[in-house]
């Protein structure tokens, strides 16, 4: 008989705009393994509990001048537990799959595992992404007392990269024994033949992203533009953002949608015709990017912060500088590259072999497959 999964989730499972296309994957790939998945979607919460939450967190900003995190506090966690509590009793299911939501889950009280997934601590966002910076002092302890409870009930736990699964034993001090470490995949269709490219004419190096600022746009220009100005024949393709540049060597297109069929016909094409992926990112946790491109034979460069080395083997499969590297550090490093062009081409070999071996979604189900068997040989 096929074990059952319920699989809490905002939208529905075959949504692939949830989570830029992961929850999507998530799904799909645990029903290649031969689960029954059923859908249960978040608690909601009424209009007198969201203007009560909203009372206290202006109460909060008011007394301590500091900013509260309104999602992830112990009374939203209480009621959105007991009200998934109560729906979990009315179905049939072997495991909990929670991908990403940890307030629903801090009081929830059932008989079955819960498998926790996430590609990083909420904790480890605190004053890394813009969203998560300003907290105040007691809003912050909040947040990490009720993460600490969320990973100390789950049976087990998932993390995209070792950078986050260190941290969940480190900080929280969780037992290693529930704590895995699962690579994500591509988002989007990987090509299984790839046409070998020229290294020796124009070298495209490609943007791919849609936040300029936490994403190093700025640097990656300007490290392009050095190389421009020593005589280089480069170019840099920037998707998803809209700088004010004019350049020759620059080109811009300021929004593709994946979920688009003519627009992912374009973002591939240009995967396909780029010959690294340059994204300086300023914060990160596991960038789905980078798992893109490995599959299109793109070495990446980048910067070593976050869960960025989970995807990227610095001077193996890209290069990885420190996050104060300037444009100048990146120019230098890359200007060996333009002038040993069979050094791309090793980059990107080794580049698509990680993705065969690591970075694709068939892996991912593999591994989550023998985890969740594990934790329901225990139970029975």
């Amino acid at each position: 008989m096929k074990k059952r999964i319920a699989f809490l989730s905002s939208k529905p499972l075959d949504d692939k705009r949830n989570w830029s296309g992961t929850m999507f994957n998530l799904y799909q790939n645990l029903e290649k393994q031969g689960y029954t998945i059923s859908w249960i979607p978040l608690p909601q919460y009424t209009i007198g509990e969201n203007k009560l939450f909203s009372f206290i967190q202006n109460v909060y900003q008011k007394i301590f001048n500091r900013t509260f995190n309104q999602h992830h506090f112990f009374l939203k966690s209480w009621i959105a537990s007991k009200r998934l509590e109560k729906k979990l009793k009315k179905e049939n299911f072997d495991a909990l799959f929670v991908p990403t939501y940890a307030t629903e889950i801090g009081f929830l009280n059932i008989k079955q595992p819960i498998v926790y997934l996430n590609d990083a601590t909420f904790h480890q966002l605190i004053n890394y992404y813009p969203a998560f910076s300003g907290l105040g002092y007691l809003s912050k302890k909040i947040t990490a007392a009720l993460e600490k409870k969320v990973l100390q009930k789950a049976n087990a736990i998932i993390f995209s990269s070792e950078w986050a699964s260190q941290h969940a034993r480190d900080f929280y001090h969780i037992s290693p024994k529930k704590i895995f470490t699962v690579k994500f995949g591509a988002n989007l269709p990987i090509p299984e033949v790839l046409t070998p490219k020229n290294y020796l004419g124009k070298i495209k190096f490609l943007f791919l992203a849609v936040n300029w600022e936490r994403k190093g746009g700025a640097i990656a220009y300007e490290t392009i533009k050095i190389l421009h100005d020593k005589g280089y024949d480069v170019e840099l393709q920037i998707i998803g953002c809209n700088p004010n540049i004019q350049e020759s060597f620059v080109k811009i297109i300021p929004f593709l949608n994946k979920n688009n069929s003519d627009d992912l016909a374009q973002i591939q094409q240009h995967l396909l015709n780029s010959h690294f992926l340059f994204v300086p990112t300023r914060a990160d946790c596991t960038p789905i990017a980078f798992c893109e491109a490995a599959g299109y034979g793109l070495p990446v460069i980048s910067t070593d912060t976050g869960g960025v080395s989970a995807t990227v083997e610095n001077l193996k499969t890209g290069l990885l500088l420190p996050i104060q590297a300037t444009a100048n550090d990146f120019a230098e490093k890359i200007k060996t590259y333009l002038d040993h062009p069979n050094e791309i081409e090793q980059l990107s070999q080794a580049s698509i072999i990680k993705y065969k071996n690591e970075l694709n979604w068939e892996n991912w189900g593999k591994e989550i497959n023998n985890i969740i068997n594990i934790l329901l040989e225990k139970k029975s």
